[in-house]
């Protein structure tokens, strides 16, 4: 049985926190779009949304999984991308959550988003806290939501639009004026949220904090 199986390993969050599993010298199997370079392929398995049907037993899931979305989708979306956008953030994370728990996987790790919020006006968060809902109705042991603001990192310049430049560059003095409960809005490191993930995981007494929300069943 592995320590972890992670989904979305390839994305910007998800990389980190593989390398934290790594660091940790910790077990893990990943579930991928197309193979990793670089990863035994045995500790690989390619899957679609489709063709996924169970997983094996682990201790914990972490779910790194997003569409793809422009920083202005994130504002406003069509009804094209709102479908596609559900069908993973919310269709495909909860029927993997949902396998996870007929394989006894006992805790759960989502990376959600600041302040989500069920019946927002805003499609993106609202997304985000009804999966979230229908995660936490599954009552896993523990539960973990990352929800951070602007994701900082290295990505493909590909997939780097000129607002998120300006995000990113105006986002170094705004930041300096978020504190307290505000300091959730900053812009911040991946390798930083997959740190706190994966440091609230593996804590036997913690407790949510700005970054990282926790719920434990009883």
């Amino acid at each position: 049985m592995n320590d972890y199986l992670i989904f979305g390993a390839s994305g910007l969050t998800g990389n980190n926190f593989l390398k934290e599993v790594k660091e940790s010298g910790s077990s893990y199997h990943l579930f991928v779009r197309s193979l990793i370079e670089d990863e035994d392929t045995d500790n690989q398995t390619i899957f679609s949304q489709e063709s996924i049907k169970e997983l094996p037993r682990s201790k914990n899931l972490i779910i790194c999984l997003g569409y793809p979305l422009a920083f202005q989708e994130l504002i406003w979306m069509n009804e094209e991308t709102k479908k596609a956008f559900r069908e993973v953030d919310l269709e495909l994370v909860v029927k993997i959550s949902k396998m996870a728990q007929d394989a006894g996987i006992l805790n759960v790790a989502v990376i959600s988003a600041v302040d989500s919020r069920l019946n927002s006006l805003n499609y993106y968060l609202n997304i985000k806290a009804e999966m979230e809902q229908k995660i936490l109705a599954l009552r896993f042991k523990k539960t973990f939501f990352a929800k951070p603001g602007h994701l900082l990192g290295y990505r493909d310049k590909s997939r780097i639009d000129n607002w998120v430049r300006v995000i990113e560059f105006f986002g170094k003095i705004y930041g300096l004026f978020l504190v307290g409960p505000l300091k959730k809005y900053r812009n911040i490191e991946a390798n930083q949220v997959a740190k706190e993930l994966f440091n609230a995981i593996n804590s036997s007494n913690v407790t949510s904090n700005y970054l990282v929300e926790v719920h434990e069943s009883q």
